[in-house]
């Protein structure tokens, strides 16, 4: 494994590591929000939630036989989303999510390609239907189940690349703390499979393919009943 690789898996677990200290510090406000007043949540309601964690890519964009891969690294991530309580175990959603993260150069990447930087930014978005288990942990912890799609779009700042859109699916598991009012705080972890397309990089020596990508985005967020 090479020097880049190494320091490539460090951050990626860092990243990782900080995303799942801030899903346990939520965690911890569970119990707070369980000792609040109950509020009975109506059918027909919307709710707000703004969340913050991070992006975890961990599928390469272009495998290499000398495992000099090129992938995409970890970073901050930022999402917005609208719910519709259409029954009191099921939500309508709509979600859109900013991440920002960088791309490794690997061996199969043209060698006179460079910046302007490697950056990239990922902007997600993707509707679906949220599951809630209402008493399983009580009426005021709630198991959440997402299931959903929608699109990527990938923009590199990176000389002869192009900028893309996938299809991609929406699978997540997490935990709802209600009580406080109209104000909840949640904690999930996304699962988001797709694709993307070698042909929008600068290649040299392969056939370029439509290679799997799959991110995790770990979260923790503030939502509000209006």
């Amino acid at each position: 494994m090479t020097t880049s690789m190494r320091r490539q898996s460090i951050v990626t677990a860092t990243v990782a590591g900080r995303a799942l200290c801030l899903i346990a510090g939520a965690l911890l406000m569970m119990p707070a929000v369980a000792n609040a007043q109950s509020q009975q949540v109506e059918s027909g309601t919307w709710r707000i939630t703004a969340s913050t964690g991070a992006y975890v890519p961990f599928s390469s964009l272009i495998k290499s036989a000398d495992t000099h891969d090129t992938r995409l690294a970890a970073g901050p991530a930022f999402a917005l989303e609208s719910h519709y309580l259409a029954a009191s175990f099921a939500s309508v959603y709509a979600n859109g999510t900013l991440a920002f993260g960088t791309i490794q150069l690997g061996s199969a990447i043209r060698p006179a390609v460079v910046g302007p930087s490697n950056q990239v930014m990922l902007v997600a978005g993707t509707a679906g239907i949220v599951f809630t288990a209402t008493d399983w942990l009580g009426e005021h912890v709630q198991p959440t189940f997402r299931l959903g799609g929608g699109i990527k779009w990938y923009s590199l700042d990176l000389t002869e690349s192009e900028n893309q859109v996938r299809p991609t699916g929406d699978i997540g598991l997490g935990l709802r703390g209600i009580g406080i009012g109209a104000i909840e705080v949640t904690t999930e972890v996304r699962y988001l499979p797709s694709s993307f397309d070698q042909a929008k990089l600068p290649t040299r020596g392969i056939a370029p393919q439509k290679q799997r990508q799959n991110d995790l985005f770990f979260s923790i967020g503030i939502g509000i009943r209006p």
